[in-house]
C-alpha cells in the first residue's frame, strides 16, 4: 500500500508514496533510495515522469495499485513471431505479436528493438509429457480478417498451403528487461533493458490449419523433429563410413 509523504524520511527502492493532497490519481514509486526533503516536492501530473525529492527519486504511475502488478520486475512477458518460408509462401515476412498488455497507448511491446503487435491469441500445449515432443495449438482472432488475408496470399504461391511450414517462435523474457521505449518517460523503472536476457527460444513449425471461421483460426504446431519424413539422425550410418558400428569390445 502507498504511504503518505513525510519530510526527512528514509525511503527504500520500491516504496510507494502518495502525495499529501490529491494528485490526479497518481502514486510514486521510489527508484533511487534516500531521505526525503524538508518540504514536499512538485509532484508529476502524468504517468511515467521522474520526480526528484532531495536525494530520493520517484517514478509516477496510476494510483490504481493493481495497474502496477501486470508490469512488475518478475512478470514473464510472452511474445511470438510468425515467419513465412520463401519457397512455400513466396516471402520471408516476419509477423510479431503478443497477447498481453502494455503501458503504451497502441498496445505494442518493444523487445530488442522490434515492435510486437497486441493481438488476441491463445497458445496451449507447450509442456513435455511422457517423453513426447509437445504439439502446441495456436488460436488467433480472425475478427479483422487479417489471418484469412495472410492465408489467401500464401495460397497464391502454394495452393492449399494454409501457412503449413511457417515458423512460429515463442519468446519469453521478464518485464524488467524490456526496452525503455515501452515506458512513458523513456526509461524502464523496473530494471535495465537487456535484449539478450530471455528464456531459450521455442521454435515450432505449423503442421496444419485445423479450423478457420470468421471469429478464429486454429493451427497445430509441431517440433521440426516431429514432422512427417524427418528423422534423427537425418542420414543412415553404415559400417562403410563408420567402421566402429557393430563392433563390440569384450
Amino acid at each position: 500500500m502507498a504511504t503518505t509523504w513525510t519530510a526527512s524520511t528514509a525511503l527504500s527502492v520500491g516504496n510507494i508514496i502518495a502525495p499529501t493532497s490529491a494528485n490526479a490519481g497518481l502514486f510514486f514509486k521510489v527508484t533511487v533510495a534516500g531521505t526525503t526533503g524538508s518540504s514536499e516536492p512538485p509532484w508529476a501530473t502524468t504517468i511515467g515522469e521522474t520526480v526528484y525529492d532531495n536525494n530520493v527519486r520517484y517514478v509516477s504511475f496510476s494510483a490504481t495499485f493493481s495497474d502496477l502488478q501486470p508490469i512488475n520486475p518478475s512478470a514473464i512477458i510472452e511474445l511470438f513471431t510468425l515467419q513465412l518460408d520463401n519457397t512455400l509462401h513466396g516471402a520471408t515476412t516476419v509477423y510479431r505479436f503478443h497477447g498481453g498488455s502494455n503501458m503504451n497507448a497502441n498496445g505494442e511491446i518493444v523487445w530488442a528493438g522490434n515492435s510486437y503487435l497486441r493481438f488476441p491469441i491463445e497458445v496451449t500445449g507447450f509442456a513435455f509429457q511422457n517423453g513426447q515432443l509437445p504439439r502446441p495449438k495456436l488460436v488467433v482472432s480472425n475478427a479483422t480478417g487479417l489471418i484469412s488475408a495472410i492465408l489467401l496470399t500464401v495460397n497464391e504461391t502454394t495452393s492449399g498451403n494454409d501457412l503449413t511450414g511457417a515458423t512460429v517462435t515463442r519468446i519469453r523474457t521478464l518485464a524488467k528487461y524490456l526496452d525503455a521505449a515501452n515506458f512513458s518517460g523513456g526509461s524502464n523503472p523496473y530494471g535495465t533493458p537487456d535484449p539478450t536476457a530471455e528464456f531459450p527460444k521455442e521454435i515450432y513449425s505449423i503442421d496444419r490449419k485445423a479450423t478457420e471461421t470468421r471469429e478464429i483460426v486454429e493451427f497445430e504446431l509441431a517440433s521440426v523433429l516431429d514432422l512427417v519424413g524427418i528423422t534423427c539422425p537425418k542420414r543412415q550410418c553404415t559400417r562403410a563410413e563408420f567402421p566402429s558400428i557393430g563392433t563390440f569390445v569384450g
